[in-house]
């Protein structure tokens, strides 16, 4: 009996991070963007709904206050601050299906460039890509810089990496002195 314990306790053990991880990837939670000074953004919802193996689908839908700009040729869905404009770069080369240990899918809909608040342009080397984990019952980021140019030209990228074309070598960790909102959490 007593080694019958013993077991049922060690897989309870075991089975608590599966599902503290599991939890993190189902039902509708909040997308904030924050930083130090305790500034807290909500920018949108992500809806997650678990498969049954280990992964969930996902779908981002940002909140009304980013508004819509017409950058380079393009629209944007932006949020406006006193010293930047953080505008969605959101990129979809794959299904959006993504597990606690491959959030990459995510990481690349959750993409922004930055740019000085009044600007009517934008800087593909100005990139903030959120580099994501799971941590508890939440889903963290931290800003990193990156060159958005393998997806605004995917012709210089080698056909096997297309739908992943960043490594970790094309990140940066960002300057938390230099980024409005470094920190992103989906709770």
């Amino acid at each position: 009996m007593k080694t019958l314990m013993s077991a049922v306790c060690v897989a309870m053990a075991l089975a608590a991070p599966v599902a503290a991880r599991a939890e993190a990837l189902a039902g509708t939670r909040a997308i904030v963007l924050s930083n130090a000074g305790g500034e807290r953004v909500q920018v949108g919802q992500v809806v997650f709904t678990p498969r049954g193996d280990g992964r969930s689908t996902f779908a981002v839908v940002l909140d009304a206050k980013l508004e819509e700009y017409f950058l380079a040729m393009r629209p944007f869905r932006c949020l406006t601050g006193p010293s930047q404009r953080l505008c969605n770069f959101a990129v979809a080369r794959e299904e959006p299906v993504v597990s606690a240990d491959d959030l990459v899918p995510l990481e690349y809909a959750l993409m922004f460039m930055r740019t000085a608040p009044a600007s009517l342009h934008i800087d593909p080397f100005n990139g903030v890509y959120y580099r994501m984990k799971v941590v508890g019952g939440r889903i963290e980021g931290v800003a990193h810089d990156v060159d958005m140019d393998p997806f605004i030209t995917p012709d210089s990228v080698p056909v096997e990496r297309r739908n992943r074309p960043l490594r970790d070598a094309d990140l940066s960790p960002g300057d938390a002195k230099t980024h409005w909102l470094p920190r992103l959490t989906i709770e």
